[in-house]
């Protein structure tokens, strides 16, 4: 999507409403954020989205250029030939919430920053722009921290995604639980799904979804515990624990105590490289504010 410059010939109009026909693909959000960022102007000056054009009157606009607080270095733990690792920090958002995006990436540097504006506005080397959602091949939610796998090339891409489908990728979450889960080690097997009102919650009539789990501490009313998803459903991990009694702490959306943060990190992934068929394994040490989480509740503090 190119800069545009246009002469308004029409009849009296606001400048949001004709921006936004011109932006087909963009919300109107969006349009009166541009407008009032400047990025949008009439006759070279900065208006308000109200504005009332009028014939003869020139709109310019320019579209978002690459710009980010956090460097990718600061995040990236392996950088190879067909895809990099990094390490995401609770609070950042995967991508933004807009689906406008995968049309129109430049787009990603309108909103709050997320990993995807970072990879764009600084790409490692070897990045094929042509890889769909800027090489996202699975994500974590907003709360959750650990390590990501992002695809350089549309190909790599393509059989990663594949080899999630075919549950070929093997992950290892670390959590706080409120409560002492019994037993050393366990399976959930239990359905979720998204009900009335769309929380995703344990359904029967939700899709298959499996997780198993090994208590690694407990102590003052809290568990240490480590998870291992089966399946990769949305919420998954969250939703199986508080299905289980037990929801993470710092989880506002299934009921956990309060906390910083959401305790949920994950921890390791491991899968066969998918054109190769070496053996691989990346690993996100876990975070401090995790650990002094960890410290706050077993003290009872």
């Amino acid at each position: 999507m190119p800069d545009q410059k246009i002469v308004f010939d029409g009849y009296t109009r606001r400048l949001d409403v004709f921006a936004a026909d011109e932006l087909p693909d963009l919300s109107r959000a969006l349009v009166q954020k541009m407008i009032k960022e400047g990025r949008i102007t009439v006759n070279g000056k900065t208006v308000k989205p109200s504005w009332p054009l009028t014939r003869g009157e020139v709109v310019e606009i320019t579209l978002p250029r690459a710009r980010t607080q956090t460097p990718l270095k600061d995040l990236l733990i392996h950088d190879g030939k067909d895809f990099f690792v990094v390490i995401k920090p609770a609070g950042l958002l995967v991508h933004p919430q807009s689906p406008v995006w995968e049309e129109h990436p430049q787009t990603v540097f309108s909103s709050d920053e997320t990993l995807v504006s970072i990879i764009l506005a600084n790409p490692p080397k070897g990045f094929d722009p042509a890889t769909p959602r800027a090489g996202l091949v699975h994500r974590l939610d907003r709360e959750t921290s650990g390590v990501m796998i992002v695809a350089k090339t549309p190909q790599f891409q393509a059989e990663m995604v594949s080899l999630f489908a075919n549950r070929e990728v093997h992950k290892t979450y670390h959590s706080i639980a409120c409560g002492e889960v019994p037993g050393d080690k366990g399976t959930i097997d239990v359905p979720i799904g998204r009900v009335a009102g769309g929380k995703i919650k344990a359904s029967e009539i939700g899709r298959e979804a499996v997780t198993d789990y090994k208590v690694l501490e407990r102590k003052n009313g809290f568990t240490y515990i480590e998870l291992y998803p089966r399946t990769g459903r949305t919420n998954q991990l969250r939703v199986h624990l508080n299905w289980l009694g037990y929801p993470v702490l710092g989880d506002w959306l299934y009921k956990g105590a309060t906390a910083e943060r959401l305790m949920l990190h994950a921890r390791c992934i491991e899968f066969n490289h998918p054109l190769t068929g070496k053996s691989l394994k990346f690993e996100a040490p876990v975070p401090a504010d995790f650990l002094a989480a960890w410290k706050r509740v077993t003290k009872g503090k």
